[in-house]
């Protein structure tokens, strides 16, 4: 009889967060393997400067293990401090999970301790950089020395696939991408907070994440000017003063909302009529994929999305894209929403059909494990 695979996922931000810890729980239900998930007690977001604490769930399927880390709110920098070695030792697992970059200092310390003590492990790593860099040291030779040792990467994006067969990455390579708890975002009526944001009852056109220029809030607001609705900001960052100043000399209808856990994310999705997702591509940055599309998508909102990186694909033919920068055409394609309640109706029954098929925690999950196999059964050349 064949013995019970074991599986480490390690985690420095995704897991801290409960809807996220649906993974883990479908891989072991899906697998019937032993699966032990490592996370920090908490993460500092740097952009906001406040710490999102473990939400932990008693979930009989999998273990939680919390261990302390150094440079928490740096993924280029953060380590465990004891607990990975600890849990390699005892656990000696058949798959390492690890969602990190192949240049950061917790790959390095994966691979490093894995070799060290749990030699038989494989490793996996996730991948989501878009662009091609040469990365000074030490990261350069973290890189070359991880990608040498790792057994599989999963890519987020075809452009970080791209980048690592231009590394010369050689290992088993896959895009997985990343997914949404279809329970938690799903369509429901919240008559009572909907009231609260909405009193007026316009349609409302919402946000979420982190308020950078980046991210083209300006132009919403810009193409909000002169259109029946409301907007709604949740999050925070540190263009929201420029953002505030901009609402008011707009004279757009709009509130802000301070960053909210998961669970109140999908209540404020609950309310909105149209999610808008503008992200702007910058020289050193485009939008690598756009978890909040999927999340506005499983609750049912109609989705307008910009032309930057990752976001027409996620978005398909369920959804509209508008050339990114372009202020007209976001408006044009805004108001058109606003005005045919009965197309975003559709779109929304549309999205959410996509995500239920591409992007479900249970989805990925079954992806994830044939990857895991892939990677157990590959014979070793030498």
């Amino acid at each position: 009889m064949e013995a019970t695979k074991k599986i480490l996922m390690i985690s420095y931000t995704s897991f801290i967060q409960k809807f996220y810890q649906t993974l883990p729980h479908q891989i072991a239900r899906q697998s019937g393997w032993e699966v032990t998930v490592l996370v920090p007690p908490y993460w500092k977001e740097l952009w906001s400067g406040g710490k999102k604490y473990l939400e932990k769930s008693e979930d009989e399927l999998f273990d939680l293990v919390t261990g302390n880390i150094l440079f928490a709110g740096n993924l280029h920098l953060a380590v465990f401090q004891s607990q990975l070695k600890r849990l390699l030792k005892k656990i000696r697992p058949d798959i390492i999970d690890l969602e990190d970059e192949p240049f950061n200092l917790g790959s390095f310390q994966t691979v490093f301790y894995r070799n060290r003590y749990s030699p038989q492990s494989k490793v996996i790593l996730h991948a989501s950089q878009h662009q091609y860099k040469n990365y000074p040291v030490p990261f350069n030779f973290i890189e070359k020395y991880v990608l040498k040792q790792t057994d599989a990467i999963l890519a987020r994006n075809e452009m970080a696939m791209e980048v690592l067969r231009k590394k010369g990455y050689r290992g088993i390579l896959k895009k997985i991408t990343h997914g949404v708890n279809t329970d938690a975002f799903r369509p429901r009526d919240l008559p009572e907070l909907c009231g609260q944001i909405n009193p007026e009852n316009k349609p409302l056109v919402g946000y979420v994440g982190a308020l950078e220029i980046h991210k083209g809030l300006h132009h919403l607001i810009r193409a909000a000017e002169g259109l029946h609705c409301k907007l709604l900001f949740v999050g925070d960052g540190s263009y929201k003063k420029e953002l505030e100043d901009l609402v008011y000399q707009s004279r757009v209808d709009a509130q802000f909302v301070p960053s909210a856990t998961h669970e109140e994310v999908a209540q404020f999705m609950n309310c909105m009529d149209i999610f808008v997702l503008p992200s702007l591509t910058m020289p050193n940055w485009v939008e690598k994929f756009g978890r909040v599309l999927i999340e506005a998508m499983s609750s049912g909102i109609a989705v307008l999305g910009s032309s930057s990186g990752e976001i027409p694909e996620v978005i398909g033919d369920t959804g509209l894209v508008f050339e990114e920068g372009n202020i007209a055409d976001l408006q044009k394609k805004l108001n058109y929403l606003i005005l045919n309640k009965k197309k975003r109706n559709e779109m929304g029954w549309k999205g959410r059909k996509r995500v239920q098929v591409n992007y479900s925690w249970k989805h990925i999950a079954g992806e994830t494990i044939l990857a895991y196999q892939e990677v157990l059964d590959k014979k070793i050349v030498i």
